[in-house]
């Protein structure tokens, strides 16, 4: 993500909680300039300035981001279950047919 956008959403957020920017750096443990230079995108904030800015500001880091985390779907767990309870001298031919899938596809 682009310093500048970052930075724009961060204050943004920061108007919206109604918080000053120096008590927001004040509350993560930065000086008010450097949280200055973050929010007009001269800078990009540490991941652990970010992970504070994060926790002070109440937002989830994913959202942020727009990251969706995926959920491993049914059929992908029991296969994998599948897999631990084969015995090892299989595991090989599970292998091959798996990769002879792929090739196929």
């Amino acid at each position: 993500m682009d310093k500048k956008i970052l930075g724009k959403q961060i204050k943004q957020i920061r108007l919206e909680r109604g918080i000053s920017q120096e008590k927001l750096s004040e509350l993560i443990f930065i000086s008010p300039r450097q949280m200055s230079i973050i929010e007009t995108g001269n800078s990009y904030p540490s991941l652990d300035t970010f992970i504070r800015i994060a926790e002070v500001l109440e937002f989830d880091v994913n959202e942020f981001f727009n990251i969706k985390i995926k959920e491993p779907d049914e059929l992908r767990l029991c296969l994998i279950e599948l897999i631990k309870a084969t015995d090892r001298k299989n595991l090989p031919l599970i292998k091959d047919i798996i990769l002879a899938i792929e090739n196929y596809s």
